[in-house]
């Protein structure tokens, strides 16, 4: 204030401070409980989005190229200090639930005042997925070629994979068939099926038992190494019992012609059925004694000679 009053007012005088600029974020991915523990199952991820900076961050973005679709964020602006928590979801792929996890990494973006980008640090979630290697095996037999040894049965074997994981190397145990299943593929994706071929010889011994009963299982590799086995399924084929026999009867020169003389028989016995025949005997009741036979049992097809004399 001068002498005479008033107010006397200088020129301004004006100084510049910079204030350096930090801008930070920071995310914190979490994952979710995952919906199943087979490819296309989902799991639901959170991330928590801290402005870690000085300045305030726009256009806030999560970037995770795993997500079904983009992030969602309830805001895209952030002042320092301040947090948000975006949410996506992931499908399941098959190649995860092999692999027996889904490892899942983010970052999230924004932009400073002064334009750009500021990404914050990665961070990664790993969540397991629990296999379950399962197969089922249906087997079915076809009709015998015949009914007798020799005879054949063609087999066919539906294996289906009813487990959450790949099973590879895909095989028929079957001690019974004449050679390895062949299958078209050896391997199966969760819920695929392949029938399998197979051919079986009839033996005479099941001709005899008149059935032939076969088992199999059904083994392959999960992608964790092992193997996986599915329970046995058997198939049981009737076989027709058919017994018959025929005789051949020869008369030898009698060895005079008065009564007392002797004429010497021989009978060629021939198993003509499909089963096996024991206690084999010739029923002459003109025979001063029983027929004499080098063998009582034939299998099909075998003949012996008997003899005896009257």
């Amino acid at each position: 204030t001068p002498p005479g009053g008033g107010t006397t007012t200088s020129a301004p005088d004006t100084t510049s401070t910079p204030i350096a600029a930090n801008a930070a974020l920071t995310i914190d991915k979490t994952a979710g409980v995952p919906s199943g523990t087979t490819a296309g199952s989902t799991i639901a991820y959170s991330f928590l989005v801290t402005n870690t900076g000085n300045v305030t961050l726009t256009s806030l973005v999560v970037n995770d190229a795993q997500l079904d679709a983009a992030a969602v964020c309830p805001v895209t602006t952030l002042a320092p200090g301040d947090s948000t928590t975006c949410t996506g979801t992931h499908t399941i792929t098959q190649a995860e639930v092999d692999a027996g996890t889904v490892d899942n990494s983010a970052t999230a973006s924004g932009t400073p005042p002064g334009g750009g980008t500021t990404t914050s640090a990665p961070d990664t979630t790993s969540t397991p997925i629990a296999a379950n290697a399962a197969l089922t095996i249906d087997k079915t037999a076809g009709v015998p070629s015949g009914t007798t040894a020799g005879s054949t049965i063609g087999y066919s074997f539906l294996v289906t994979n009813t487990g959450n994981v790949t099973i590879s190397g895909l095989v028929i145990n079957d001690a019974q068939l004449d050679a390895a299943a062949v299958c078209p593929v050896t391997t199966l994706a969760p819920g695929a099926s392949t029938t399998c071929t197979g051919v079986h010889t009839i033996t005479q011994a099941e001709v005899d038992a008149g059935t032939v009963d076969n088992t199999a299982t059904a083994s392959g590799t999960p992608p964790g190494g092992g193997t996986i086995t599915s329970p046995p399924d058997t198939t049981s084929t009737p076989i027709a019992a058919n017994a018959a026999l025929t005789i051949d009867k020869t008369a030898g020169t009698p060895s005079g012609a008065t009564a007392g003389s002797t004429i010497g028989y021989t009978f060629l016995v021939t198993n003509t059925g499909n089963v096996t025949l024991t206690g084999l005997v010739v029923n002459d009741a003109q025979l001063d004694a029983p027929a004499i036979c080098p063998v009582t049992t034939l299998a099909p097809g075998a003949s012996t000679t008997c003899t005896g004399t009257h």
